[in-house]
């Protein structure tokens, strides 16, 4: 029976220094032998075997809350083995709680000892004693302020962090301890987290409480950000590299772990500061955008534990103005669509698509700078800001997404005359390229800018679906109109020869836009639309004699043309009337002045048939 007692009943019986066990069947003798080294340090030996303990120890005035009793003392140790280097290593048995001699465990990898009462069977403790309930309370400051002894040992002097991580090793965590010291944990973490227990790195006098540093950091770290810039952002310095904390701890302790969130602090700060993202620089920029790529998205495991799931790190992202643009400032996602010029990054933007050529358009599209690409890890933060939110930009894209829509505001053409010519040169420029997507989309384009793309003219800024617009005799119009509507009261839509004044059509430009205009609606004289009709619903007479009522024949309708005529034969001018008609005749279109003259006689808007042409 005697050989089942542990060494550790030496600990805390002060006037008990040794142990002999004689086995009177053998006759051997086993000697059990207390050794206190000083420092709290006691050596217990057992035959061959010795075991240490480091033991920290409190003295209470105890007159408060038992009337017999004037002081009392509790103690908690730490059982510890010696290493070959001289070191200690924490051993991570379960131990006793024991008043004066071992009751039992209760999950605690320390011993407590207290003067508890204790019920008859010796058991365990009196879980309803108030005088147990107020020893329970002393421990959690014991073993905080144990930790300042426990690293001033000898073979942690030159070296507190690793007596840090030893001591740490024994902090007990809630649903670990059960019974009456279930509370253990969570009181002394509590405690924990508000003192001075841990070191920062490069300064191993300094202490500070878990919430002030950062662990899970290397070098690499601490190059992309330096100690004075997560202590001015975030208020935090590493942990000294020799301290090793288990995550459990570590998190119980709410030591920040550094990953995709404490990067996202620091980018947070660093845009809300005045000049702050600024003066980093692009190159420090790309590395961190990289960095924060790699730890958030190629590694689902660390960006689950530390982040949360991606869209949330999305959605704070896109609210921070870290994406630098070619204006010189920086912009967020939340503000408005941030374009990544791809055609730009891989020199396939010549100086036709240039900023040379269109600095307006460019300065308004809200475009990454391309000086961030100047680092050798592009895929990483084209990937990054892809997941952000930024839009892949190539020519086209900004034809079909910004100019198209833009091109059609009416607030667009007080802003800036120079830029609603720069929309509408870009989609000319664009469209005579050789864009694959354009074989596609091409019709599409031509019929957005007909229908709603608004147009400089000699009358302001109008539609091609709303009025005809014509070129004037500088892009090439063969028809002086000048003669033909001179006295009469009509609106004749000119181009702006602003257009042909834009820089970027240097080589043929008149040519290019009357081409480009051409295919958008614009004319020399009348607009004419081609219509189809069955002949039961045609207004000639011959048509139906010659044709079946079912047959369909295509025709041609100028409303303008009508309107023109109109006002022509109404104003009494031979003159115009005979240049108007010797027009049509040129132009092929005999029959529809006939058409038309027959047409305007009989609805008496021409005074032309009293009159000879």
């Amino acid at each position: 029976m005697f050989f089942d007692l542990h060494p550790s009943l030496l600990l805390f019986l002060h006037r008990l220094k040794c142990i002999m066990f004689r086995n009177m069947l053998t006759n051997s003798c086993n000697i059990m032998r207390k050794e206190v080294i000083g420092d709290g340090i006691i050596n217990i030996s057992f035959g061959k075997e010795r075991l240490t303990w480091f033991v920290e120890s409190r003295k209470l005035q105890a007159e408060l809350t038992r009337h017999d009793a004037q002081m009392t003392e509790i103690s908690i140790a730490f059982a510890l083995e010696e290493s070959t280097d001289g070191n200690y290593i924490p051993k991570m048995e379960q131990q006793c709680v024991f008043a004066f001699l071992p009751l039992r465990t209760y999950g605690l990898k320390f011993i407590i000892q207290g003067d508890f009462i204790l019920p008859s069977s010796r058991e365990e403790v009196d879980g309803d004693s108030p005088w147990n309930q107020w020893l329970l309370s002393e421990f959690p400051n014991l073993f905080t302020s144990a930790e300042k002894s426990f690293c001033s040992l000898p073979c942690f002097e030159n070296n507190p962090g690793k007596g840090v991580s030893a001591f740490m090793s024994f902090v007990p965590l809630v649903g670990e301890v059960h019974g009456f010291f279930s509370s253990l944990p969570r009181i002394i973490i509590s405690k924990l987290c508000t003192s001075n227990c841990l070191l920062l790195e490069g300064d191993s006098n300094t202490w500070v409480p878990p919430r002030k540093v950062l662990r899970s950091w290397n070098e690499q770290v601490r190059t992309l950000l330096p100690d004075s810039l997560i202590a001015e952002l975030l208020g935090l310095g590493y942990l000294h590299k020799d301290i090793v904390l288990s995550d459990s701890v570590a998190r119980a302790l709410g030591i920040e772990e550094y990953g995709p969130k404490i990067l996202l602090q620091v980018i947070s700060s660093l845009c809300h500061t005045d000049g702050g993202i600024k003066s980093m620089g692009l190159t420090w920029l790309s590395s961190f955008l990289s960095a924060l790529y790699e730890m958030s998205f190629q590694d689902s495991r660390q960006s689950s534990v530390d982040f949360g799931t991606d869209s949330d790190a999305i959605n704070r992202l896109r609210k921070i103005p870290f994406i630098p643009l070619l204006n010189g400032k920086y912009g967020s996602i939340s503000e408005g669509t941030i374009w990544l010029n791809i055609d730009a990054m891989s020199s396939k933007m010549d100086n036709e698509y240039g900023l040379e050529a269109f600095p307006n358009l460019f300065a308004e599209l809200r475009i990454v700078d391309p000086a961030l690409f100047s680092c050798s890890i592009v895929g990483n933060l084209c990937q990054m800001l892809y997941k952000v939110g930024v839009q892949r930009l190539s020519a086209h894209e900004i034809v079909t997404v910004h100019v198209l829509p833009a091109i059609s505001v009416e607030k667009s053409t007080s802003e800036n005359k120079g830029l609603m010519c720069e929309y509408l040169s870009y989609i000319m420029v664009h469209l005579q390229s050789s864009c694959p997507k354009c074989s596609v989309e091409r019709q599409q384009i031509i019929s957005e800018v007909h229908n709603k793309a608004l147009i400089l003219t000699n009358h302001g800024y109008k539609r091609l679906s709303e009025v005809p617009i014509h070129f004037n005799k500088k892009s090439g119009n063969p028809i002086d109109v000048e003669k033909l509507i001179n006295g009469i009261d009509v609106k004749w839509f000119e181009v702006d020869i602003i257009y042909l004044k834009y820089p970027v059509h240097k080589s043929r430009g008149m040519l290019k836009w009357r081409k480009f205009l051409k295919e958008v609606g614009v004319t020399d004289f009348v607009q004419a639309i081609q219509v189809e009709k069955t002949v039961v619903n045609s207004s000639h007479v011959s048509e139906k004699e010659m044709f079946s009522p079912d047959s369909t024949i295509k025709d041609w309708e100028s409303q303008e043309l009508v309107d023109l005529l109109s006002r022509v034969s109404s104003s009494g001018d031979r003159e115009g009337a005979s240049i108007f008609c010797r027009l049509l005749i040129h132009r092929g279109m005999i029959i529809s002045v006939i058409r038309l003259l027959l047409f305007a006689i009989s609805k008496g808007k021409s005074n032309l048939s009293s009159r000879p042409l």
